[in-house]
């Protein structure tokens, strides 16, 4: 089931043709703590990320050694109770008994686009389903490296975040927020007077409230409009486009498309 690769000691995947860091058991952490912005450390939302590796039976390298030998495995079992998680064998025995000797190996993997990785310390070998696994603890921190511009997801429904900005003929009105990117944002109304706005009108002044999550500002491009009819009162949903959110705020809005999509997967 699972395959091997190896790292030269260069830090080079062979055929890769991409740069991999050689993973060091002393450089690991550090090099992670780079990847603030996108780390969790709540166990339950870590539990959570585990068991979607579980139900999606996605694949996981792990990283271990000096050289940076890797097994490439999939998760097994969650226990969140016991703070343990179980996975597989990887094809080589030998591999299998060094990383059984390693106190520090990268996982590395891909959940619904979302790069993650986390870092855990040695395994024990372990019985599933009668089958060779290992046992990790959970990790205590785990990085979900958001990259997908265009990944949506959806805000709250009953009680929505609010959008407020200024039509173009300087009127301030309020918008319910549907969902949002790190590009961009689409919003809802039922003001019959924005059923004049169309793609390629700018919404100037907006601020996003997210209440306790914070709020932001930027300026919007209309890239889409549709009209719905509930109860005969019309529904107008607009796509718009961010044209002035600040490069310091990206991270900020990354950690709340990443806490809402979380939200969304324990419910």
């Amino acid at each position: 089931m699972t395959t091997t690769n190896r790292v030269s000691e260069t830090g080079v995947e062979a055929g890769s043709g991409v740069g991999v860091e050689t993973y060091r058991p002393s450089t690991l952490t550090a090099s992670l703590a780079a990847l603030e912005d996108f780390r969790i450390s709540n166990p339950k939302e870590i539990a959570n990320v585990l068991r979607k590796f579980v139900r999606q039976m996605d694949f996981l390298n792990v990283a271990f050694g000096r050289y940076g030998e890797r097994i490439v495995t999939r998760i097994l079992a969650v226990d969140e109770r016991a703070g343990t998680f179980l996975y597989d064998y990887g094809a080589s025995e030998a591999e299998n008994l060094r990383l059984q000797e390693s106190d520090e190996n990268l996982f590395s993997g891909m959940q619904s686009g979302v790069h993650i990785q986390f870092v855990c310390g040695r395994p024990q070998p372990h019985l599933h389903d009668g089958l060779p696994a290992f046992k990790s603890q959970l990790p205590k921190n785990l990085y979900r490296i958001q990259r997908r511009e265009h990944f949506r997801v959806e805000t709250p429904i009953a009680n929505p975040y609010i959008c407020t900005a200024t039509l173009p003929d300087k009127r301030r009105i309020s918008f319910d927020i549907v969902d949002l990117s790190l590009t961009g944002i689409r919003l809802r109304s039922t003001d019959a007077s924005t059923g004049e706005l169309a793609i390629g009108m700018a919404l100037t002044d907006a601020t996003f409230d997210y209440r306790d999550l914070g709020a932001m500002q930027s300026e919007l491009r209309i890239t889409f409009v549709h009209n719905s009819q509930t109860f005969n009162d019309p529904i107008y949903h607009f796509g718009c486009r961010f044209l002035t959110l600040p490069k310091a705020k990206e991270a900020s809005l990354q950690r709340l498309i990443t806490f809402l999509e979380l939200s969304r997967n324990r419910r």
